[in-house]
């Protein structure tokens, strides 16, 4: 559809996939009628158009935006800096570079972000709902229009207490529920969708498409509010430019389309990275959800009770289809994030020959395989964490055959606690 085409068959054609993709990942998540889907770069791209969203529907446009981001640290690095409407990179995904010292979107001042950590220092998890309700309130008070954010499931599956609906269909505030790691069932997702919610949403993270590959999805009732809604102001177009064109936007926002024109440029890159993220959605999809969400549990189970069986590690935090890794140094206290990286590296690679003359032949072999886990996690001033996680890929290939794929994992956690056995001597060594 894209090679050795004219610039406007391009663009027809990647106007029709995104059409075909937009629809195809309402069908797999059995999206209510109504709800619409917005393709972005990113979940932290998909940060840009919540607050365009609330600068068009609020009732004051010059009315100061605060938006409220919890799980500061598990969400995505630059989910919290999008929220204030700043760059969070170094690129645009449409302009290349930004020209040094930009550091806000055009078209975006007047919006303050809000970051909730996800934990205390020591690793306890801090009630991001409460703090999040109370600092809206208090913006409220002063006049604010108020964008609050929910997380259903961060870096290690963390999830907020409450997912914040929005009142008056998104015309007094908006309620946004970050749930880019995909790991929730569709029954929690059309409750959120029912409260006039905005959902962010990834093919990267349990659906294993490549990196770079989010969406948004719009309410029923917000998205008729917006049809009828004024413009956001004209320069906040010149930034949604940078990052989106009217090809990836929904019926909604079909008064933007002039100001986002996809003449000049066209993102083939966020179509081939969703097609690979609907693979792993439709593989799954004739699978009952109560079916996967059993299977989750399961695997949890018995992936916990692997890591318990090694005095080396420690299942530190276990949600849903992410399992937390804490590693022993052996000496009452537990790998910090700097290790951690070491280990991430030793993970990858066949390590075996640092330690073969004092190794056992089961160690060997776990420390000769190459393994695929989550990246480390600084949760705590004592230490990180390591993670295996499901995706969709090893769920279908779970609820294929349990007995292979949980061997696989097995082999993982045997590598790990290999590599906490013999840390000191991987870190002597040049790998």
């Amino acid at each position: 559809k894209f090679e050795n085409k004219s610039k406007a068959e391009v663009e027809a054609n990647l106007r029709s996939v995104f059409k075909d993709q937009q629809e195809r990942i309402a069908k797999a998540l059995e999206l209510p009628e109504g709800v619409e889907v917005v393709l972005c770069p990113s979940g932290s791209d998909a940060e840009y158009i919540t607050v365009a969203m609330a600068r068009a529907l609020q009732p004051d446009p010059n009315q100061k935006i605060v938006n409220v981001v919890t799980q500061l640290k598990e969400i995505g690095a630059g989910s919290s800096v999008a929220s204030g409407g700043e760059y969070f990179s170094t690129h645009a995904p449409l302009v290349g570079r930004i020209p040094d010292g930009k550091t806000k979107l055009d078209g975006f001042e007047g919006v303050e972000e809000i970051s909730i950590p996800a934990r205390e220092r020591d690793g306890t998890v801090i009630d991001a709902t409460t703090v999040a309700a109370k600092t809206a309130a208090d913006a409220r008070k002063e006049g604010h229009y108020t964008i609050v954010h929910g997380v259903f499931g961060g870096k290690t599956g963390l999830r907020d207490s409450e997912m914040p609906g929005s009142e008056g269909a998104g015309l007094e505030s908006m309620g946004v529920v970050d749930a880019c790691q995909g790991r929730f069932s569709l029954e929690e997702l059309h409750s959120w969708l029912a409260k006039d919610s905005v959902v962010l949403f990834t093919g990267s993270k349990f659906f294993q498409a490549p990196p770079f590959c989010g969406a948004a999805f719009i309410p029923p009732r917000m998205a008729a509010e917006l049809k009828k809604a004024r413009l956001p102001p004209a320069n906040m177009f010149t930034g949604l430019s940078e990052f989106f064109t009217d090809m990836e936007l929904s019926d909604c926002f079909s008064s933007w389309a002039p100001a986002l024109s996809s003449s000049s440029v066209q993102n083939v890159g966020l179509a081939l990275r969703w097609e690979a993220g609907l693979v792993g959605m439709e593989a799954l999809s004739p699978i009952a959800d109560s079916d996967r969400v059993k299977a989750v549990e399961k695997w949890a189970s018995q992936v916990t009770d692997l890591v318990t069986s090694k005095p080396e590690l420690d299942p530190w935090c276990v949600e849903r289809s992410i399992v937390s890794i804490r590693i022993s140094k052996g000496n009452g206290e537990w790998l910090s994030m700097k290790e951690l990286r070491d280990v991430y590296r030793y993970l990858s690679k066949d390590v075996s020959s640092v330690v073969s003359d004092v190794a056992s032949p089961d160690e060997l072999k776990a420390l000769s395989v190459c393994c695929s886990l989550g990246q480390p996690v600084d949760v705590s001033e004592t230490h990180a964490i390591l993670r295996i996680a499901l995706g969709s890929e090893s769920l279908a290939s779970y609820l294929d055959d349990p007995e292979k794929t949980l061997k696989e994992d097995e082999m993982a956690v045997e590598k790990l606690a290999a590599i906490a056995k013999y840390f000191s001597s991987l870190q002597e060594s040049d790998l």
